[in-house]
């Protein structure tokens, strides 16, 4: 449905903001070789540039990660630093920041190479012929930065009048990659060209309908959107099934099987439907899909969550986590405090938890249309 987005890439300026680093990122080494190999702090420098002129002295927000404490400092003589952490915009910036949440869905959508740090060609051309960074501008900001790659906390000159950060300001303000983003983000896939077009006219998101609606109008990946929702009757139910249990905490479990509230014929037909959700890629994905239809057992309320239990098991073993709950003596553990779900969660056909990252695409397109007018 949506092949190169992820929860996180919400903000179509992170995009452009990797893009044009990764493209100074090579005059700047040409400038300065005994630099070479350290492309992520560079990065992570620009980023840090972008965001503190951005910010200076404005009211505007920063959309991307880091905004708090940009906010933070708004009014303080900017600087950018690899050594004082106090100026980085995150704890563990280099991942927690662009560099870590951007480059996989850039790199899924042709905008960089394998190795996740080289522009494609294509790209290359695009950002080269859009840039808003001319010599004198490359030469203001490599300036801050090559100080900074020297342990120095670098400052910078935020005002419009300094031909860096005018091209800073310009980049965030235009995203002059807008055309090229679009065409890989969001046109290159006709049923994610499809759904974001919808998208964008929808005043609310309101998943099941959206996808019901969609499911019927674009009969060609009609049996795409079904799968989805296939998937979702089951999978939002049985997560508030296991929420549920979280908060029986100190009870038996024989105890309080009864006061499920759950239709489990249903919920049998649900897990009957998912056999029938897709292709599941990947030796984890596919062995959980199998896990859920060998042993979610609906034959009685107290099978059901003693078959939600065991899962939960198998999947934190799995991934090297301690469970949430757990059973000691028949009577429920819990490490968590969650909310009891209402009833219309347990619901199947009702029922919606996932997102499938519709919010991201949505997101993305919606500001490319408006860059783009």
């Amino acid at each position: 449905m949506v092949p190169h987005l992820t929860e996180q890439t919400t903000e179509v300026r992170g995009f452009q903001l990797l893009v044009e680093a990764l493209r100074l990122w090579q005059p700047y080494l040409r400038e300065h070789p005994e630099h070479a190999g350290r492309v992520s702090e560079f990065f992570i420098l620009v980023e840090q540039a972008f965001a503190r002129i951005v910010m200076f002295n404005s009211d505007d927000d920063w959309p991307l990660p880091g905004g708090r404490r940009a906010r933070a400092r708004r009014h303080e003589a900017p600087r950018i630093s690899l050594q004082d952490l106090s100026w980085h915009l995150l704890g563990a910036q280099k991942t927690n920041g662009i560099w870590g949440l951007y480059r996989g869905a850039a790199g899924r959508a042709g905008l960089l190479e394998e190795d996740l740090t080289t522009l494609s060609s294509e790209t290359l051309e695009a950002c080269r012929q859009t840039t808003r960074f001319g010599p004198s501008a490359e030469q203001r900001l490599f300036a801050w930065i090559a100080s900074a790659m020297d342990n120095a906390t670098s400052a910078i000159e935020p005002r419009a009048n300094n031909p860096a950060a005018r091209a800073i300001r310009e980049t965030f303000d235009i995203v002059p990659l807008a055309a090229h983003l679009r065409r890989r983000l969001i046109e290159g896939h006709d049923l994610n060209r499809r759904l974001a077009k919808r998208l964008t006219k929808a005043k609310k998101l309101d998943h099941r309908p959206f996808m019901t609606k969609a499911a019927k109008k674009l009969d060609q990946h009609g049996e795409i959107l079904e799968e989805a929702i296939r998937c979702e009757n089951l999978l939002s139910v049985v997560e508030a099934v296991f929420e549920w249990l979280c908060t029986q905490r100190g009870r038996r479990l024989s105890d309080v099987a009864s006061r499920l509230p759950i239709n489990l014929a249903e919920l049998e037909r649900a897990k009957s439907d998912f056999a029938r959700s897709g292709t599941y890629q990947g030796a984890t994905a596919s062995h959980r899909k199998s896990l859920l239809e060998l042993r979610l057992d609906t034959s009685s309320k107290l099978a059901l969550l003693e078959s939600v239990l065991y899962l939960h098991e198998e999947v934190s073993t799995a991934r090297g986590r301690s469970a949430w709950i757990h059973l000691e003596g028949g009577v429920l553990c819990s490490n968590v405090d969650l909310e009891v779900p209402a009833n219309e969660d347990f619901e199947v056909g009702v029922a919606w938890r996932n997102d499938y990252y519709l919010r991201p695409l949505q997101s993305i397109a919606s500001q490319l249309e408006e860059a783009l007018g």
